[in-house]
């Protein structure tokens, strides 16, 4: 059984991976090589959407990452 720092860690792995696979996936086809702001919230979107969890907690997670 995972205690709840492991489901913690685990969710925030999968949020991440999530978001690599998003900004590898859209990099190329935006203008200035990096996600703007509204870029960014919808790639958000995206990434809650497939890990089934709040657009919050992927700002949480991946803002402190990628700021």
């Amino acid at each position: 059984m995972l205690d709840q720092d492991q489901i913690v860690a685990f969710a925030r792995d999968e949020i991440l991976a999530a978001w690599a696979r998003i900004v590898a996936a859209t990099l190329p086809h935006l203008p200035f090589g990096k996600p703007l702001a509204v870029d960014r919230i919808g790639m958000v979107r995206r990434v809650a959407q497939e890990c089934g969890c709040t657009v919050d907690q992927v700002h949480e997670v991946v803002g402190a990452e990628h700021g």
